[in-house]
């Protein structure tokens, strides 16, 4: 497999190998259980094919996807984030499928697992502490706005293109530094990020950041080979968001449902982006 995992939409998204490593984390068993969406179902097998060719046979579908995790682990340096997530989430497994009577052999593989990517969380926050947090957290928004203004996120609706382009703050360094950072790093930060997405999504529609459009138009995806592939990625990526909790990240990707009744019908950039914000970095 080369740098990308897929072709298609995604493929440059660095928020992909993080969100895909809490996935696999997760086991196939809480596929069952959960029952996932077709569409967050299609994405990961797609994804998952990408790796299944690297790794060799495996016994059960279970020790697959963690030879996955590592493999995926091992091709690019995981951000603190992923690390931390897939930790919390290996332990979570674990505890849920010893009260169901795992196997002492896999229950213990998972405990290895959960310690190993604690431990390289807890090493790379340790390193993030001594640098410059608010440096990195600027280059990387300068960077994501330079890629969104240069069409990378073209893909996606208006609103899609500033969810993207959230996730992908939250994913890396401003991520780390919005986590890790003191409380003054936070109140300087969050308001560059208010003022340059809602200026750069207003312009994606001619106008100001404080006129006031029908959500349609804002969630509007332009005609385009792919379209399809776009919607179902930008709904696996925002697939742990809750109607209720996070009604406008919710109702932006999960195209394929009803539009939560939290979504505001009316609105302006500006507010667009305080919703996103709130709910992917305050919650």
């Amino acid at each position: 497999m080369n740098g990308s995992l897929i072709e298609g939409p995604g493929r440059h998204l660095h928020a992909l190998r993080g969100r895909l490593m809490v996935d696999l984390a997760k086991g196939p068993e809480d596929e069952r259980h959960c029952r996932p969406h077709p569409q967050h179902q299609k994405v990961r097998e797609r994804l998952q094919k990408s790796l299944v060719v690297a790794e060799p046979p495996a016994a059960t579908p279970e020790i697959l996807a963690l030879n996955m995790l590592a493999t995926l682990a091992r091709q690019s340096p995981p951000g603190h984030l992923a690390l931390s997530l897939t930790a919390q989430t290996l332990a979570f497994r674990r505890q849920r499928l010893s009260e169901k009577g795992a196997s002492a052999p896999f229950a213990q593989a998972l405990d290895v697992m959960a310690c190993q990517y604690q431990h390289s969380a807890a090493r790379l926050e340790s390193q993030l502490r001594q640098s410059d947090l608010m440096a990195s957290a600027q280059r990387h928004i300068s960077d994501v706005m330079t890629r969104w203004k240069s069409g990378e996120f073209n893909g996606w609706s208006p609103a899609g293109r500033c969810y993207v382009a959230l996730e992908e703050l939250r994913w890396g360094a401003f991520g780390d530094a919005w986590r890790l950072g003191e409380p003054h790093l936070r109140s300087t930060l969050l308001p560059q990020v208010y003022e340059e997405m809602a200026l750069r999504l207003a312009q994606s529609v001619n106008a100001s950041a404080h006129t006031r459009h029908f959500c349609q138009q804002w969630m509007h995806t332009p005609p385009q080979p792919g379209l399809l592939e776009h919607k179902d990625m930008l709904c696996w990526l925002g697939a742990e968001y809750d109607e209720e909790r996070h009604p406008v990240s919710w109702s932006i990707t999960q195209t394929w449902q009803s539009m939560s009744l939290g979504m505001p019908r009316i609105c302006s950039a500006r507010r667009l982006v305080n919703a996103l914000v709130e709910e992917i970095f305050l919650l």
